[in-house]
């Protein structure tokens, strides 16, 4: 019995990948404003907008893929009878970008000093990456709309701080200034802290295994599930009642990155000290002990979204969790 998924004998063209031969150039255009205002000496206060279109953008397509039916056939149905499904690299891309951005500076005085950046976006696109949707090909070559969604790195809300504090204790300092053995214990102390707070990365539902190929098309690897109706919203992360396995003959009606994951939040810190040797400068012993993700957060940045696997709906992957380090540096 002959292969029906194998390659018709007339194929005389087996390229996998082409490249569009009128190839112009990717562009990128940006604007931005920004209003500043001293409040008060050393405490700066700015807030602006940044804009970002792109054009060109790199997109993989599958021109020949078989229009939607029986995978059986696919290979009957090509297009282009005598070729494979062959991979067509295109600047037929395009993103947008907007992000409203508040930042609230305090420079080095009185022993303290701060940095404070929150921005509020949000990015659309076709193509999120080099070669399109997340090295994926179009889902149908012939709806190239329905690839516009959320950009693979929209992130709503990104707050980042950074902060420095210098013991107020000691000669320096504005408390138990007088010499003795308290003050020598509390003065010469410097807290660092560093805060990374973002909303969570955004996923795609998708179809992989015997089901990859619903539309019958002869191509796998980009399939979509199909969109319920039901609210995404819900479960430990998103609802999986909300997608389903495409029915046979047709493409996934989801869109691209409409699962919101959960947020992220990171504290860094450190703190330190010099201690003088036999009263000279020149020669010190510094200790400082450093935390990443200090309070221990377990941030989510993978669950599963593949509709027919076993662990749709749950998380996959983790970042890192606290490390600690203690560092003795001996100068002479």
């Amino acid at each position: 019995m002959a292969n029906p998924f194998a390659s018709p004998a007339n194929v005389t063209v087996r390229n996998t990948f082409v490249v569009n031969p009128t190839y112009p150039a990717p562009r990128a255009e940006t604007w931005s404003f920004s209003v500043q205002q001293e409040w008060r000496r050393g405490l700066v206060v700015e807030t602006g907008y940044l804009g970002t279109r792109g054009s060109g953008l790199l997109v993989q397509r599958m021109p020949n893929r078989a229009a939607p039916g029986q995978a059986a056939t696919a290979e009957a149905r090509r297009p282009i009878a005598n070729a494979l499904g062959f991979t067509w690299d295109s600047t037929e891309g395009s993103s947008i970008f907007h992000a409203a951005q508040v930042r609230v500076t305090r420079r080095m005085s009185k022993g303290v000093a701060v940095n404070a950046l929150y921005t509020w976006s949000k990015s659309l696109d076709n193509a999120s990456t080099i070669g399109g949707t997340g090295a994926l090909v179009i889902q149908d070559d012939n709806n190239l709309a329905a690839e516009r969604g959320r950009s693979n790195f929209d992130r709503r809300h990104t707050l980042s701080f950074n902060g420095m504090l210098f013991s107020p204790f000691g000669e320096r300092g504005y408390f138990l200034r007088q010499r003795n053995a308290v003050s020598r214990l509390l003065s010469g102390w410097n807290l660092q802290a560093g805060v990374t707070a973002n909303s969570g990365p955004v996923f795609t539902a998708r179809v992989l295994g015997t089901a990859a190929d619903a539309a019958g098309t002869g191509a796998t690897g980009s399939t979509r599930a199909d969109a319920t109706g039901v609210t995404v919203n819900g479960g430990n992360y998103f609802n999986p009642a909300a997608f389903a396995v495409p029915a046979a003959g047709t493409f996934g009606s989801a869109g691209r990155n409409t699962i919101d994951g959960p947020g992220q939040f990171i504290l860094n810190a450190s703190i330190g000290r010099s201690f003088p040797l036999n009263g000279d400068p020149r020669r010190s012993l510094e200790v400082r002990l450093s935390a990443d993700n200090a309070l221990n957060h377990a941030n989510i940045t993978g669950i599963g979204t593949v509709v027919n696997s076993a662990n749709f709906g749950l998380a996959t992957n983790a970042g890192e969790m606290r490390s600690m380090q203690l560092q003795l540096r001996l100068r002479f």
